[in-house]
This record gives C-alpha cells, sequence and structure tokens, in this order.
C-alpha cells in the first residue's frame, strides 16, 4: 500500500515451514541469476505461476479492477496485455491519470498493475500472474493534485468511487495499494461491491507510513487485507519487533521485488519492499481461481482462499500476529473446488474491523443496488413533522422558517451594533462635559 511518496510499500513475511498458520517454506535463490529475477523467481516458482500457466490459467476472461493513481500504459511491459485505462477519472478534478512522467505515482500504479498483466519485458521484467485476464486501471491522478472530488459531490471518496465504478464496469476482482482510513460514507459502496459478487483486496499500511495500524480499508467487513512477507516468512520489522496489522486477512510476497522503472527513469527497473506487492499478487491468485471455477460466488473463492493457505488444504484458522489466516497459496488455491465450499463472505464481523459493512447493508444493496446512506439534517425533525401531519393540516415550511430565522439573527446583529454605537457616543461625549468642566 502506499499513501502519498515513492515508497512501493513494505510489509514483508514469505513462506518457511508453517506452524498454525505464520509461515512457509524458504526457496533459494538460483546461481547466475540479477539481483531482480532473483526476488522475482523466489515467490513466483514456489506459489507454482509456471505450472498453473502451462494448464491454461491465465486470468483469461476474468475481469479485474486496480485503483491507483497514475499509470504509464504504453509501456512495453503492457504490450499484447488486455490492460485498459477507465476513461472516466475517479477525482473529476484530477483527471490527468494516465503519464508518460516517470514520477512515484505513476511508477507505483504502473507497477501495480504489471504485476497482475505485466508480460516480463522492460525496465523490471516484472511478469504478471494473471497476464490474459481483462484489468481495468481506475486513477485518482498525480500525487501533487487537488483533494479529490468525486462526481457524487463527495458522498463518497475516492477508494469508494472507484470500487463503485469497477463494480458497474462488472469487474470481478478489485484491488488497491493506496491507503485509506475506512468510513461510513464509502461503506454502502463497499456493500454493494460485495452484493454484486465482487472480491475487494487492500494492502495494509507499512512501517513509519503515516495512518493508523486498524481502521484503513482493509478493516472494511468482506474485505482481504494483505500484508507482505520475505522469503523466509517474516513480516516487515518496526523497532526491532515485527510489524502487526491486526485486520490482516493474508500475507504474501512483498520484499524486495523487482518495480517497472525508478523515479525520473522509465528504462531502468529497481526493487521496492511493501504491502502493496501483495495486493497484485493475491488479486492475481484469485483471478486464476476465478478462471478454473467460473460458476464460484466471490464468497466461495474467499473461502478457499483462506482455507488454502500455506501450502495446504485445511479449515480456515485465523491468529492475531500479523499473518491472518496464513500465506496465500497458489497451487493449493486451484487444488480446491469452491464450489463445494460455503457461499458466504468469511470476513464479516471481523474482530479488528470497521463494524461495516452490515449484513443488513448488503441485503439492502441485494435487493436495490447502491443505496447512499441519508446524511443527517438540522432540518430533518421539521421534515419528519411534516411527514406525520395528518391530510389537511397546513404542513410547516421548512425553507420559510430557516428564512426568517436568518432574519431574526440579522436583527439581532444590527440592534446590538447600534446599541454599542450609543453606548460608546455616550460616554465620549460625557467625557468631553467632564473635562470641559
Amino acid at each position: 500500500m502506499k499513501t502519498a511518496a515513492v515508497r512501493i510499500l513494505a510489509a514483508s513475511t514469505l513462506l518457511l515451514c508453517v506452524v498454525a498458520g505464520s509461515a512457509a517454506p524458504a526457496v533459494a535463490a538460483s546461481a547466475g541469476q540479477t539481483t531482480g529475477q532473483q526476488n522475482l523467481d523466489y515467490w513466483w516458482g514456489q506459489y507454482g505461476i509456471d505450472q498453473a500457466h502451462t494448464a491454461g490459467l491465465t486470468g483469461k476472461g476474468v475481469k479485474v479492477a486496480v485503483l491507483e493513481k497514475q499509470i504509464n500504459p504504453d509501456l512495453p511491459v503492457f504490450q499484447g496485455s488486455n490492460l485498459r485505462v477507465s476513461t472516466s477519472p475517479v477525482c473529476v478534478n484530477n483527471p490527468t491519470v494516465t503519464t508518460t512522467d516517470a514520477n512515484d505515482s505513476s511508477i507505483h500504479g504502473t507497477t501495480m498493475a504489471a504485476y497482475v498483466v505485466g508480460n516480463g519485458t522492460g525496465a523490471g521484467a516484472v511478469r504478471g500472474i494473471a497476464p490474459e485476464a481483462d484489468l481495468t486501471f481506475y486513477g485518482y491522478g498525480p500525487d501533487d493534485g487537488p483533494q479529490c472530488e468525486t462526481a457524487d459531490g463527495n458522498k463518497l471518496s475516492g477508494f469508494g468511487a472507484g470500487v463503485k465504478m469497477a463494480v458497474d464496469d462488472g469487474a470481478k476482482i478489485i484491488y488497491t495499494a493506496i491507503g485509506g482510513s475506512a468510513g461510513q460514507d464509502d461503506a454502502p459502496a463497499v456493500a454493494y461491491a460485495l452484493a454484486r459478487g465482487a472480491v475487494i483486496i487492500s494492502a495494509s499500511i507499512n512501517p513509519r507510513q503515516l495512518g493508523a495500524r486498524e481502521g484503513d480499508q482493509g478493516a472494511y467487513n468482506g474485505v482481504v487485507s494483505t500484508a507482505a512477507i520475505d522469503r523466509d516468512g517474516n513480516l516487515q520489522q518496526l523497532e526491532g519487533a515485527p510489524f502487526v496489522v491486526p485486520q490482516t486477512t493474508v500475507v504474501a510476497a512483498g520484499f524486495r521485488l523487482p518495480t517497472v522503472g525508478k523515479t525520473g527513469d522509465w528504462q531502468t527497473g529497481s526493487t521496492g519492499t511493501g504491502s502493496s506487492f501483495a495486493a497484485p499478487i493475491v488479486a492475481g491468485m484469485l483471478a486464476l481461481a476465478a478462471q478454473k471455477t467460473p460458476d464460484a460466488s466471490a464468497n466461495q473463492l474467499l473461502q478457499a482462499l483462506i482455507s488454502t493457505t500455506n501450502a495446504g488444504q485445511h479449515t480456515p484458522s485465523r491468529t492475531d500476529d500479523g499473518y491472518g489466516y496464513g500465506a496465500a497459496w497458489l497451487s493449493t488455491l486451484l487444488a480446491v473446488d469452491p464450489l463445494t465450499l460455503p457461499d458466504s463472505n468469511p470476513l464479516m464481523d471481523k474482530a479488528f474491523g470497521f463494524g461495516a459493512p452490515t449484513a443488513d447493508q448488503i441485503a439492502e444493496a441485494q435487493a436495490n443496488g447502491y443505496s447512499p446512506e441519508k446524511r443527517p439534517s438540522s432540518a430533518d425533525p421539521l421534515r419528519e413533522q411534516n411527514d406525520a401531519a395528518a391530510p389537511g393540516t397546513p404542513l410547516l415550511d421548512v425553507s420559510s422558517i430557516v428564512l426568517w430565522v436568518v432574519l431574526g439573527l440579522a436583527i439581532i446583529v444590527v440592534a446590538a451594533i447600534v446599541v454599542t454605537v450609543l453606548i460608546i457616543t455616550s460616554q465620549r461625549r460625557k467625557a468631553r462635559r467632564e473635562q470641559a468642566a
């Protein structure tokens, strides 16, 4: 996840022989590989991605959405891919979503997209887990733009607006590595996505980033929160201790992974560490699972995700040590039949959660579509009184009452000014008389 800066997130615990959902098996890099290639292959091979592709599982036909800031869609890494950039910017006052400028937001957004549909060419040689998925990029605009204004008059934040746009465009899987806080205004959009059968994935905060560990977008009920691990299964560190995000759902690779370009230069790759990488990696895994079993619901895909962690099939078991249900694992995810699993979202009523969306909000969205919550107004009691009035009863004119209140306040202010002037004038006259005497 990334808030507003160049860092490609930090969160890491990779694969080590797992105990109670905490780790997974370490893999040694092959001699003679470049550092970037080693850091790619240490998890690529471990997850069995080549074998999945050989079996024809490439994400083909699965609609995936990424919510980021900016992207350079014309780079070699996207040639031949099914990448589309939404023509409607998420933030109507910050519409510059595509750019050739290698800035922090565009490098991050480009890299996050490439981890799903990248072809392995160009700077960083980033390969996507689901290279034939239909990926749509929804952009918030550059870091240095104004505060996001969404098309609905800011009933939704950029995150909520992006989620709703993606759902309306038919996305099955939605992921983001741009951090933000959970809020009640966005809960109906999340409920709408869950009701329409979409999976939402959000990267968690990294050490030393601004923001709270709890209460971010991953704290919404029903949403997958991802954190990163290194090749030995270790979480990121903060002051010598593991950096624990309590609402974590699963962990995945995220330590010193290749990036597409670096600041100011699209021709040279770099490496980054953070929870950002875990979000597209998990999204890509789920895209392959959705292709393999197209009749599986989003709920069943989530059930499969959390019951196949740490390279095994098991009854889901969650820990509060920052690993959640464990390390997401592609080979075992693809080995299970999600149609045999419960069709219910296993991530509702999170212990370290936000409390929304509720089951009622999701039911409302299933029945009526997106239903933004009514915001309270000081005039609501008067409107309710009017609504409850018997037929023929004169109704209270709210607008007239407001007008009279404003006029009354204005009269009071003017009267106060007049009284003050009279007092000051009287005191000055009295002072002059005393001086003359």
